[in-house]
């Protein structure tokens, strides 16, 4: 039944709900790529920034990296990983739908103290 109810009210939901994501990547992307020692590439759509940081070879030793020393939960690029475009590794990825922006702007001073901490 939700189903349904989400497909009756898509017109509704879908424009607020893209706009909002559309914040919350225009909020993300420029605070990371402000960021030294960060590369970001900019999602063209879904909710997923994917950036990398210098110096920083193992994604998953990062990820658990942040998640115990920064408080961020960011998942690694490696996990995303298919054979023959193995292209992940080295990257994170950051899912930026949030209902609040403000989480973002904190995550990324999170992650800005930690690497200056490095």
């Amino acid at each position: 039944k939700a189903a349904l109810e989400a497909l009756r009210l898509e017109a509704q939901i879908a424009p607020a709900l893209v706009a909002h994501f559309k914040l919350c990547r225009d909020t993300l992307v420029p605070l990371l790529q402000a960021v030294p020692y960060v590369t970001v590439e900019p999602a063209k759509g879904g909710m997923y920034a994917f950036f990398k940081i210098e110096g920083f070879d193992d994604s998953l030793v990062l990820a658990k990296r942040l998640v115990s020393e920064a408080g961020l939960g960011l998942a690694p690029g490696s996990a995303f990983d298919l054979p023959p475009l193995a292209v992940g590794e080295g990257w994170m990825r950051w899912c930026f739908a949030s209902s609040d922006v403000g989480r973002l702007r904190n995550g990324v001073l999170r992650l800005s103290n930690w690497l200056g901490a490095q």
